[in-house]
C-alpha cells in the first residue's frame, strides 16, 4: 500500500533518518516529501494529497496547536502523526483535541515509531508514553510527579521484574537486543534509578508492576 507522505521538521538530519525508517516498512510504501514548519500547508496540502503528515511540535503553545487544527480543518480525513521532545502529562489529549490521531516522542525506539504509524494509519489513535493512570491524574488536575514510561517500556520493566535478561526480553518481544537495551536506559533515567535493583524497587513504587 502506498502512503503519500510529509515529514515536516527543522532538522534534516532527522528527516533523513526517518526516511530510511519508513523504507524498511514492508507493509507499507511511504512516498515522502519533507518540508519545514512553516510553509503555506493549504498550498501543500493542495499540491501533495497526502495521506499522512509526521509533523513536529516545536513547542506545546497555542499556536503550534493551531497548526494541527488547519491541517484537519483542510482535510479531515489526513492522518497526522506529531512528534514532540516535551514529556507533558498534559499534552496528548491537547493534541489529540486539536486532531492529531497520534504522539511519539523523539526518543522513542523504532519499533515504537512504526508501530505508532501503522496505528494511526489503520485509524487507531496512538498516544504510548503516557502512563494511563498518569493520563488520569493529568485530567483530574493533579501534579503527582508519575513518571511518563511508553507502553512498551512498562511492558519491558515488567519482563525486567520477572528477571529477565535483555536478551531474554528481545527474543520475547520480537525486537533487538540493542533496542531493549536502549528502553532499559531510558526506563532508569525516567525513574532515576542506576540499577537492576533500583529499577525493581521503582517499579513498584510507582505502582507500574
Amino acid at each position: 500500500m502506498k502512503v503519500k507522505t510529509i515529514i515536516s521538521d527543522n532538522q534534516p538530519v532527522l528527516i533523513e533518518g526517518l526516511k530510511q525508517v519508513l523504507g524498511t516498512d514492508h507493509q507499507f510504501e511511504f512516498l515522502v516529501t519533507a518540508c519545514n514548519l512553516d510553509v503555506n500547508w493549504p498550498d501543500v496540502l493542495g499540491h501533495y494529497q497526502p495521506d499522512l503528515v509526521i509533523m513536529e511540535l516545536k513547542t506545546p503553545d497555542a499556536d503550534s496547536l493551531q497548526i494541527i487544527r488547519q491541517l484537519r480543518k483542510i482535510n479531515p480525513g489526513l492522518r497526522i502523526c506529531v512528534l514532540t521532545r516535551f514529556e507533558q502529562t498534559s499534552l496528548p489529549p491537547q493534541v489529540n483535541k486539536a486532531g492529531a490521531q497520534g504522539l511519539l516522542l523523539k526518543t522513542a525506539a523504532l519499533e515504537e515509531l512504526k508501530e505508532g504509524i501503522r496505528n494511526i494509519l489503520a485509524d487507531k489513535a496512538y498516544f504510548p508514553y503516557t502512563l494511563e493512570k498518569a493520563r488520569a491524574h493529568s485530567d483530574e488536575g493533579s501534579n503527582t510527579g508519575e513518571p511518563l514510561l511508553t507502553k512498551r517500556e512498562v511492558q519491558i520493566l515488567q519482563l525486567i521484574s520477572k528477571a529477565m535478561s535483555n536478551k531474554q526480553i528481545a527474543s520475547q518481544l520480537f525486537i533487538s537486543y540493542q533496542t531493549v537495551s536502549v528502553h532499559r536506559k531510558n526506563i532508569m533515567r525516567k525513574l532515576g534509578v542506576s540499577n537492576t535493583a533500583g529499577l525493581v524497587r521503582a517499579a513498584y513504587d510507582h505502582c507500574l508492576v
